[in-house]
């Protein structure tokens, strides 16, 4: 790719996170786990495929936690359930985006939140008495994003029996469909009522300025909480997977609108993709339900019945419009349309480099992750700025970190001459003398004490 610097931001909340040639996904890899079957294929699968649930996780986790080194220097160690806070994660994300500057704030969710088990792993749901003051930033925010002009809603806390529906809708999640439950569940970082009375009808929804973030509606049945966790779950993955994947560029083709026929709205690509993902997962859920026998079960507003048609409407439109997707994000689309055409993987054009050494920039922080072997890549600056890197790239990034003083072109071995171009335009890489100081990323050379 011709750019590699990843992109924060824009009109929405999206952390976009682009990696350099040789991070991306091989083509044939990527053709070797595309399949069609006689059904739709199984999301967890697709899901699984394209990264393991742990996986995406723990990158996830290192992102926000390498942003934070590079936004605070010197700040306490923060444990896995804090990374995890949609609040943290919005402060860290509007800094990385370069909107807002990264201030410390108590934000802890342990005293507000009461912790329901689902499967392998539990949700907080906000309930404490103070929960209010606490995501009052929270909620104003998010108001004034999708309704400005109307007071925020307030939480609904202290009413047990919301808290049992809750409790409910969870273990009703797991009973239908346990894979794609556990699938989605540990994408979810906080799950907030409303109060009716202040939500102006809101059923659910999550918000991608404070991510992992789930609202709902006082929900009258198990099942109401049952497809909003379904529905605002998928969302809330494809975020992750945005952030740690190649979905979406800096543009997210703009300009360019999906109008559904069941709407008069004008949905940007980032909504049309992350609908025809949300929608899948609940037409999968559909089928559990209709297997179960309880499809007459479902409440009025159930989008169940609808979301196959829905899914299939707007996949069809992007396929048409991939070109504004990354590859990753085409690869998912291309398999949960059970398309065997599959994406092009496109070879990013990088100019050579010249015989010489070469190093890595010595601000650059590493982070290897255990699960995959990828590589993150953060380099201070205002913005910081973060970086993915695949397979070879990752590979010939950590060798040139243990190699202060560098290594020639020979050494790095003329079969990865084009990783090390793309890493050089991306200046990740810099051209170096022998005793490693170094010079401009574009094939020159300094004295050494120039």
């Amino acid at each position: 790719m011709s750019d590699s610097r990843p992109r924060c931001g824009g009109q929405t909340a999206w952390l976009y996170s682009r990696a350099v040639h040789g991070c991306s996904l091989l083509a044939e890899e990527a053709g070797a786990r595309m399949y069609s079957r006689p059904a739709w294929p199984d999301a967890t699968t697709v899901h699984a495929a394209l990264a393991p649930a742990h996986a995406v996780i723990e990158e996830r986790r290192a992102l926000y936690r390498l942003g934070l080194d590079l936004l605070a220097p010197g700040h306490d160690p923060v444990p896995d359930a804090q990374l995890d806070n949609p609040l943290l994660r919005f402060r860290i994300g509007e800094a990385l985006a370069g909107r807002l500057p990264y201030v410390d704030a108590d934000d802890e969710l342990g005293p507000i939140t009461t912790e329901l088990p689902a499967g392998p792993v539990s949700v907080r749901v906000a309930t404490g008495a103070e929960a209010n003051d606490r995501l009052a930033e929270a909620m104003r925010v998010i108001q004034t994003q999708s309704l400005p002009g109307r007071r925020p809603p307030r939480l609904l806390t202290g009413d047990g029996e919301a808290l049992a529906t809750v409790a409910a809708g969870l273990r009703k999640v797991r009973e239908v469909s346990p894979a794609l439950a556990d699938d989605l569940l540990a994408h979810v970082g906080l799950l907030v009522v409303l109060d009716p009375a202040t939500s102006g009808g809101l059923i659910s929804a999550s918000s991608r300025l404070f991510p992992g973030l789930v609202l709902i509606d006082r929900p009258s049945s198990p099942y109401e909480v049952a497809e909003a966790i379904i529905h605002e779950g998928a969302h809330v993955k494809l975020f992750d997977f945005a952030i740690t994947r190649n979905f979406l560029g800096a543009d997210a083709a703009e300009g360019r609108v999906f109008r559904p026929s069941w709407s008069s709205a004008a949905w940007p690509v980032e909504q049309v993709i992350a609908a025809f993902h949300a929608y899948t997962c609940l037409a999968q859920f559909a089928q559990d339900v209709e297997r179960h026998g309880e499809m007459s079960r479902l409440g009025p507003d159930s989008l169940l019945c609808r979301a196959r048609e829905r899914a299939t409407e707007i996949g069809r439109w992007l396929l048409g419009e991939e070109d504004a997707l990354e590859f990753d994000a085409r690869w998912l689309l291309h398999t949960l349309m059970c398309d065997e055409t599959g994406p092009e993987q496109l070879s990013p054009v990088t100019r050579p480099v010249p015989p010489g050494h070469y190093a890595l920039d010595p601000l650059l922080r590493l982070a290897r992750m255990e699960a995959t072997g990828r590589v993150l890549a953060g380099r201070p600056g205002d913005p910081p700025e973060l970086h993915w890197l695949d397979g070879e790239a990752a590979d010939l990034a950590v060798e040139l970190s243990q190699a202060p003083a560098g290594k020639s072109l020979s050494e790095i071995g003329a079969e990865r001459a084009a990783v090390l171009a793309a890493l050089v335009e991306a200046t990740l890489v810099r051209a170096a003398s022998r005793g490693g100081v170094l010079s401009s990323s574009d094939g020159t050379f300094a004295s050494e004490g120039n």
